[in-house]
């Protein structure tokens, strides 16, 4: 599967209060499946949910959770995928202050500031370099969660 979106996922807020810090407010009262709002099928709505302490906003354009930056000492992760064009990585914030920042092209690390996680030296990557898999190394890593094809999603259009 390709990937080509970003998710921001917060620790200890609800669905609301993370919906509000994005200043995205209209719940749509329609809920979607993981399929749905994991992937770019329908892209102009940003997909949150509550799973084991962590909200989940999953967004397929790209252009709201990628420059999201705490205003509290937040334990947060902003992760994206973007298959398309071989490029993948993840923001680490942890009581609030950026503590690891990579990002990789075509195998290659493009950006790379902070210590590196260390499930990142256990991950065995293929011949091409980091790729899904080892971003969901990393969600797992942080957060404990995996994906979830059960788990239902709130709609907000943007």
């Amino acid at each position: 599967m390709g990937w080509n979106t970003s998710v921001l996922f917060r620790q200890d807020v609800t669905v609301d209060e993370a919906a509000d810090d994005l200043a995205i407010t209209d719940f749509s009262g329609e809920l979607v499946g993981a399929d749905q709002a994991t992937s770019a099928l329908k892209p102009d709505a940003l997909y949150a949910a509550e799973s084991g302490g962590w909200v989940q906003v999953w967004n397929p354009l790209m252009d709201v959770v990628m420059g999201w930056e705490p205003t509290d000492p937040a334990n947060a992760l902003v992760v994206f995928f973007s298959s398309v064009s071989s490029t993948y990585g993840f923001t680490l914030f942890t009581h609030g202050e950026r503590t690891r920042h990579y990002v990789y092209a075509d195998g290659v690390a493009v950006e790379d500031e902070g210590t590196p996680l260390p499930v990142e030296a256990d991950i065995a990557l293929p011949s091409w370099g980091p790729d899904e898999d080892f971003l969901w190394s990393i969600i797992t890593a942080v957060t404990g969660l995996q994906y979830d094809e059960e788990l239902q999603y709130r709609v907000y259009p943007v």
